[in-house]
């Protein structure tokens, strides 16, 4: 049987704290990524939520049902938004405001804004793993973020998509 002395675990524990310490912060990290994408992600769902609601009311006086904008506009920005701009300047002032709600670290709301490509498909389509006969608006981001203490940078990219509610259908 071995003798046990004062202090034996230390050399131990002096081994394993920096492992332990490296393994927290890491931890730390990768959750603060994966909420800042879970938050851009949902800003950009609500936006894209908000935005396909805007309807051209002329059309629904004529008991149609279509987007603010009647063109196909594919992966524009609003900085060129084609000949959708009514649509994507909306869109664009509704993701301004989710961002600037989302506590972002150290992230400019602008500049995170103005990255969105925007594709509008007033007839329907497929974008961004959506597919319908309805309107719809999708967006795509992919920023460079980067973590709290500079471990790493991740790109992904996120995707946001929705289709005007219909009236009068069950």
């Amino acid at each position: 049987m071995s003798r046990r002395y004062p202090g034996q675990a230390l050399p131990l524990l002096a081994l394993m704290l920096p492992a332990l310490t490296l393994f927290t912060l890491v931890v730390i990290e990768v959750t603060n990524l994966w909420l800042e994408v879970a938050l851009l992600e949902d800003a950009l769902q609500q936006a894209t939520r908000s935005a396909v609601q805007q309807i051209d009311y002329a059309a629904l006086a004529r008991n149609d049902q279509t987007l603010r904008g009647s063109r196909t506009c594919r992966s524009v920005t609003v900085q060129q938004p084609s000949q959708c701009a009514a649509l994507v300047n909306v869109a664009h002032q509704f993701l301004l405001t989710n961002l600037r709600n989302a506590s972002l670290v150290d992230r400019d709301p602008v500049t995170l804004a103005t990255a969105v490509r925007w594709t509008v498909l007033p007839r329907g389509g497929t974008c961004a793993n959506v597919t319908t006969a309805s309107p719809l608006l999708c967006a795509e981001l992919q920023p460079t973020l980067r973590g709290l203490f500079g471990l790493g940078t991740i790109t992904p990219r996120i995707r946001a998509a929705d289709t005007i509610d219909r009236l009068g259908q069950p």
